[in-house]
């Protein structure tokens, strides 16, 4: 196969290959006879939904640009070819990286060469050196001129990116730096796409459920997004402030602007382009600098940089005294709550018999909606059976005195007893993953409103999301607005969580939550930045 490609071949034709890589979607392949090209082999349950139209349209694209096709084939892996077994579209053909997209960099298990991934470069200074990379901000700058100009170009052809994130976007550290995109299957052209639309953790829009996806404004936002993190050194922040100490003014306006919400007060990436001109005159490149001889500093970066997209769910925070409960039906918070009368009661018995004490009368009175921790009431039970029978048990009968207010009795059990999690429209309700979701999500809502959020991962980054979602609570409830299966096999679900209005943030919060098998169910395993959303 050295002589053009027409514009659909046979599986068959392709000679020997090579698997190079897996993905979410499906396999590449290497092709022994001609190196110029990889083969995408879409996985078997994705077949059927390929909107072949659409493909033959990009593979289309780059034959007739005309001028444009060559810098087009010079930015991007885009599909040549549509490749078909048996009559059926199995997947296509594509451009194979060029060397200078990748980069020989020291991993924790030594050093490799590997596809030069810009979330390599959303880490602070040590970790570039630890990683042996030496980039400075002219670089950094020089980056995002080509990706401005790449993505004016792809807007003038009527594709966008949508999938705009560090994952599917390449670097080169030639004289000057480059751009290269992979994973254009998943862009849209003219309102069309392959494959649905999704958006990798952390780089999705503000308001994703009522943004339209993979627009010109969408893209403009991920510009933003990247020339924030690229400067700040930092793969989640969303603030434009965290890279004014190395961005000058005017660029760090047009970041601000943006990262808006409202998507027509996003300035273009073309719009970029004199900015970032000026910029990279006035900044000279610099030395590489000494690696450093030391550990890393705690906190200054990870070990590695994010995983690749094709695990998305991608990134939790355990406190001690973990509330867990599996929510199997209406009638779980009923038996949260009298589990938690008894040891409550037992407490209050306990305090009412030492005359001596005045610790325990005094918590009876505190009001309705405090947060206890095990500070405030050591003697409080923190832990929560996990498993209970089926069914909806009677609750026991005890001696309570009716003078007690039931919420004042039960401050741990509040915060499950009186939310709740609802599925929204145009999901299956009666499926077992959203069953098994429902029940991942309560546990995951009942911890966050006693600030004891369950999470597999125990970063620090986890940490500190939990946390701040944890602060714009206590919520009232959570809504399941989406659900999709990760790589993994394992589901990712997109959370609305509804504040309970005394004492929080006004507004709704949203982000993605990441499931992992925990025994015979699911829990939580992390969960992307908390943004603002609309309520549902």
């Amino acid at each position: 196969m050295t002589s053009p490609l027409p514009p659909e071949v046979s599986l068959s034709a392709l000679g020997p290959r090579n698997r190079i890589g897996v993905g979410g979607q499906g396999t590449v392949y290497a092709l022994t006879e001609d190196p110029r090209w990889v083969y995408k082999e879409y996985a078997t349950r994705l077949v059927d939904d390929v909107d072949v139209t659409t493909l033959n349209r990009f593979v289309r694209l780059a034959a007739d640009a005309g001028p444009d096709a060559d810098a087009l084939l010079g930015l991007a892996a885009w599909p040549t070819a549509v490749v078909r077994k048996e009559g059926v579209v199995r997947g296509f053909l594509m451009p194979r990286v060029p060397d200078r997209f990748r980069v020989r960099i020291q991993l924790p298990r030594g050093p490799d060469t590997v596809l030069a991934q810009v979330q390599y470069l959303l880490n602070n200074d040590d970790y570039l050196r630890g990683r042996g990379l030496h980039v400075d901000d002219r670089m950094r700058l020089e980056l995002l001129r080509d990706t401005a100009e790449a993505l004016t170009l792809l807007h003038r052809l009527g594709v966008c990116v949508g999938d705009l994130s560090p994952n599917n976007l390449l670097f080169s550290l030639d004289a000057r730096p480059r751009c290269y995109f992979i994973d254009c299957d998943a862009m849209r052209l003219d309102g069309d796409s392959v494959l649905a639309q999704a958006e990798t953790p952390e780089w999705h829009v503000p308001d994703a459920d009522a943004e339209e996806l993979a627009t010109p404004a969408t893209d403009a936002f991920k510009f933003g997004l990247l020339a924030v993190r690229l400067f700040a050194g930092d793969q989640q922040t969303r603030d434009p402030a965290a890279a004014q100490r190395r961005l000058d003014r005017q660029l760090v306006t047009l970041a601000g602007r943006s990262l808006d919400p409202i998507p027509d007060r996003r300035p273009a990436p073309e719009h970029w382009l004199d900015a970032l001109e000026r910029g990279i005159r006035r900044t000279p490149p610099t030395a590489p600098a000494a690696p450093p001889t030391g550990p890393e500093p705690p906190g200054q970066g990870s070990t590695r940089p994010n995983a690749p997209r094709r695990d998305p769910v991608r990134r939790n925070v355990p406190r001690p005294g973990v509330v867990n409960p599996q929510p199997a039906g209406r009638g779980w918070g009923l038996l949260v709550a009298a589990i938690a009368a008894i040891a409550v009661m037992a407490g209050l018995i306990s305090a009412n018999s030492d005359t001596t004490s005045t610790t325990p009368r005094a918590r009876s009175s505190l009001p309705t909606g405090v947060r206890w921790d095990a500070t405030t009431v050591p003697s409080y039970p923190r832990v929560l059976p996990t498993r209970y029978p089926a069914g909806v048990p009677a609750a026991p009968v005890l001696p309570l005195p009716t003078r007690f207010d039931l919420e004042k009795l039960l401050p741990l059990a509040r915060p499950c007893l009186f939310s709740d999690v609802t599925v929204g429209r145009g999901l299956n309700r009666t499926s077992a993953r959203t069953k098994a979701a429902v029940a991942a999500v309560g546990s995951f809502l009942c911890g966050i409103n006693i600030d004891s959020p369950r999470l597999a991962d125990r970063s620090s980054t986890q940490t500190a999301r939990a946390a701040t979602l944890a602060d714009r609570g206590p919520f009232r409830g959570a809504t399941i607005i989406g659900i999709r299966t990760a790589a993994s096999g394992s589901p990712q679900v997109n959370v609305v969580f509804v504040p309970s209005g005394e004492g929080s943030s006004s507004g709704c919060w949203r982000s993605r939550l990441s499931l992992v098998k925990d025994g015979a169910g699911y829990r939580v395993g992390s969960l992307a930045a908390p943004a603002r959303a609309s309520c549902p």
